[in-house]
């Protein structure tokens, strides 16, 4: 079973280890190639896999624009228990932490906590106060405290880099299927379902109104998606809409999913929502019986996705 510590100071190492460290913010294919190697020399040298993450993300904590997250914490975590990481540091992310030097990091949380003998990281690592840690500064730190450094290239996706910031680009423009190419995983969302107005029982596509788990979750962009939805341990197809509502006027921003061949109440219980393919944009409708129609169609191309 998988050990997570949650502060430096509860770290219990129990033996040598290969470590790598970062945000991994969706945990997407470059990072799962770092993991894989991670795990590879463990195996082969009998020691601890380990990995060292943030929470909250160090953008959030350092102030560098608007954060948006592609996995949570827990998203995180049940992900590295699946890859079958021996060990995970979650470090509470703050300012006096951003404030060590890479070498006091190295040192205090590595060397003397994980008893790091190899460590891998990605083409574009850096650590410390003020990402002065970079591969060449690693490599220095490993010869003084006996650890090796792999270096893992960019990964390329059908000829396109893979990268977190991508991936919320993909999301932004509502392309969840090619987002998913990049990640290993259909993207999801979490939330619980708050009672909306009713409108959607009353045309015949009852609503789920999700009210998201975490605030800082990006969310896809406007319109129409196929989903799939994740209640009570059991799995439903349906549609999600992404929008303002524009043919009833309103002007903020909802999450609203239908379940097919579910009709029970779903208020208060919390949904898991996977995104499969983007329908269309959101429309403004001449009235409620051209958006029934419209919702039929889109339903009729779920069932074929």
């Amino acid at each position: 079973m998988m050990q997570i510590f949650r502060a430096i100071a509860d770290i219990r190492s129990v033996g040598a280890s290969v470590v790598t460290v970062g945000t991994f913010d969706g945990v997407h294919l470059g990072h799962q190639a770092i993991i894989q190697q991670v795990k590879d020399f463990a195996a082969n040298h009998s020691r601890q896999s380990a990995i060292v993450t943030f929470d909250p993300h160090p953008r959030k904590v350092l102030g560098k624009g608007p954060v948006t997250i592609l996995t949570t914490t827990a998203e995180k975590l049940d992900i590295f228990a699946d890859a079958g990481i021996d060990q995970v540091v979650v470090i509470p992310f703050s300012r006096e932490f951003a404030a060590l030097s890479s070498e006091a990091f190295v040192t205090s949380v590595l060397v003397d906590k994980l008893t790091v003998r190899e460590m891998v990281v990605g083409y574009d690592h850096h650590f410390g106060r003020n990402r002065e840690g970079g591969f060449e500064a690693l490599l220095q730190l490993g010869r003084r405290h006996g650890f090796t450094v792999h270096q893992v290239p960019q990964l390329v996706n059908g000829g396109e880099a893979v990268s977190s910031t991508y991936i919320r680009q993909l999301l932004e423009t509502g392309d969840v299927a090619k987002a998913a190419r990049f990640m290993g995983r259909r993207y999801c969302i979490e939330g619980i379902v708050k009672p909306g107005d009713g409108r959607g029982k009353q045309i015949g596509f009852p609503t789920a109104n999700l009210e998201l788990s975490e605030a800082d979750k990006q969310v896809p962009g406007r319109g129409v998606y196929a989903v799939d939805v994740e209640v009570d341990q059991q799995s439903y197809g349906g549609m999600m809409n992404i929008g303002i509502r524009p043919t009833f006027d309103f002007d903020y921003l909802t999450l609203e999913a239908h379940l097919f061949n579910f009709n029970d109440s779903l208020y208060e219980k919390k949904l898991k929502v996977r995104f499969k393919k983007f329908l269309r944009p959101e429309k403004k409708f001449s009235g409620i019986e051209e958006l029934r129609a419209q919702l039929k169609k889109d339903k009729q191309m779920c069932e074929f996705i």
